[in-house]
């Protein structure tokens, strides 16, 4: 049989390995195999399951001995009218029965809406009790840190790896159903950014006894990958009053005040102007002549702090990574000119997690041509040898995606001119447009085809599963 933790593939292999295993182990029919091609066709768009809509192939399904329903273990499970590959199901199932069976407090909100306030509101009347801390990336958790720090509150906040116990070359973890973690208060940041497998794993490790704190805006872009938990949990319990709040006041919105009306224009779908006191909106072939100057300061900077201090200062955010509007092509124009500039540092991200040096995904920093240097603290900062880094990239320009659990002081955001650009393969939602303002504190700007971008305004990221 297909157990659900045996299938720890990455998604390319998976679809290989489970059409191959369909074929040889059951000889499935066209109609199921056809299912099957669409399911993981959905599972690589985000999608947890696939709505079967045709009574010939709900049938077909239900009488595959290669598909089972709610306990049985088989490759597919066909239930209550969604079909999935076995492991995602089981997943949904175990958050599901946790859900119902934990304490569980839910803090949504826009940026700047007061989350971490709250939250703290809540951990000061508790500090004598065992407080957990923890957020879905290495910045994530510094920022949740420096946030509560803010509120005279000194508590660790670690990744959601190290809170559950990292395990080299393995997908499950040390803390799990049995063996929880020891808690009387959770909370957990930017729940956005958590995909199913994580989210089930975290809700598995909560002891019964716990209050479970999440954090996030379940308006921003969903995880990478399968899954929109935290807005499927959020749908799940908005008349709840007793579990669910929402924050809508922005207090960061009376410094930038065109930043905040721009992002709720952009969630209601009716953005078609992207000019205002804090927005400024500029066609693509301005972008050398508006953007490339601003790096001047980070070209001169003459030691680390300096140059670590700008990267809070300024980001460029690409919806896409290809593209002549793209993170790699703009990274290698702005390469280009820290050279011709003599630079002593370039900024750079970390594109895998390396647990021994405590680097993760995501993670921003500088490197010189000997050592790297990156915030571990709101001013501490620790030096790694380049030759010791794991795998990073040039960071000038990151992705949109890349840029979430961040914030800097202003930001541009760079879009593609047409719809489909040079092979790039993102979709283009009012999300994705939300989450890349909403990174700005004070000024945003941005660049690209007006038309694509009141596009995106109109497209909705929409992900299955059956939660919520």
């Amino acid at each position: 049989m297909l157990l659900y933790n045996e299938s720890s593939l990455p998604m390319e292999k998976l679809k290989e390995f489970l059409l191959e295993y369909l074929e040889t182990q059951y000889g499935v029919s066209k109609i199921v195999k056809n299912c099957a091609e669409r399911v993981l066709a959905q599972l690589e768009k985000g999608s947890i399951c696939l709505k079967i809509e045709s009574s010939a192939e709900a049938e077909e399904l239900k009488k595959s001995p290669a598909v089972g329903s709610n306990d049985e273990i088989r490759p597919l499970i066909f239930n209550n009218g969604n079909l999935y590959i076995q492991r995602y199901f089981i997943y949904q199932k175990r958050i599901l029965k946790k859900i119902k069976e934990l304490k569980i407090h839910i803090i949504t909100g826009g940026p700047g809406t007061g989350k971490t306030t709250s939250l703290a509101e809540i951990l000061k009347n508790r500090l004598n009790e065992k407080i957990l801390l923890a957020a879905p990336t290495g910045k994530a958790a510094l920022r949740m840190k420096e946030s509560l720090a803010n509120q005279k509150i000194d508590l660790e906040a670690k990744t959601l790896h190290r809170l559950l116990g990292y395990k080299h070359l393995s997908v499950n973890f040390r803390h799990a159903k049995e063996n929880p973690l020891e808690a009387d208060i959770i909370a957990v940041d930017e729940c956005s950014m958590i995909d199913l497998p994580m989210m089930s794993k975290l809700l598995d490790a909560v002891p019964s006894n716990c209050d479970l704190y999440l954090l996030g805006d379940k308006n921003q872009l969903a995880s990478v990958e399968a899954g929109s938990v935290f807005a499927d949990i959020c749908r799940m319990f908005e008349n709840d009053k007793s579990v669910y709040k929402k924050l809508t006041k922005s207090w960061r919105a009376k410094n930038a005040p065109g930043i905040a009306a721009l992002s709720k224009e952009i969630l209601e779908g009716s953005a078609k102007n992207f000019d205002n006191e804090n927005v400024r909106c500029f066609e693509s072939d301005k972008l050398e002549s508006e953007l490339f100057g601003r790096y001047k300061n980070l070209f001169s900077a003459q030691n680390k702090e300096e140059a670590l201090e700008f990267l809070k200062t300024f980001q460029i955010l690409c919806a896409t990574k290809v593209g002549k509007n793209g993170a790699k092509h703009i990274n290698k124009r702005l390469c280009d000119a820290a050279k011709k500039e003599r630079a002593k540092f370039i900024p750079i991200i970390i594109t895998e997690n390396n647990y021994q040096l405590n680097l993760f995904n995501g993670d921003t920093g500088i490197k010189d041509n000997e050592q790297a240097y990156f915030y571990i603290g709101e001013n501490e900062i620790k030096a790694f040898s380049v030759l010791t880094l794991p795998a990073h990239e040039h960071a000038f320009a990151i992705t949109i995606h890349k840029s979430q659990g961040s914030e800097y002081e202003r930001v541009a955001v760079v879009y593609p001119d047409k719809e489909k650009e040079d092979g790039s393969e993102t979709i283009l939602t009012r999300e994705l447009l939300y989450t890349a303002i909403t990174r700005a504190k004070k000024e945003c700007f941005i660049f690209g085809g007006k038309e694509v971008l009141a596009n995106s305004c109109e497209r909705r990221i929409y992900r299955a599963s059956g939660i919520g």
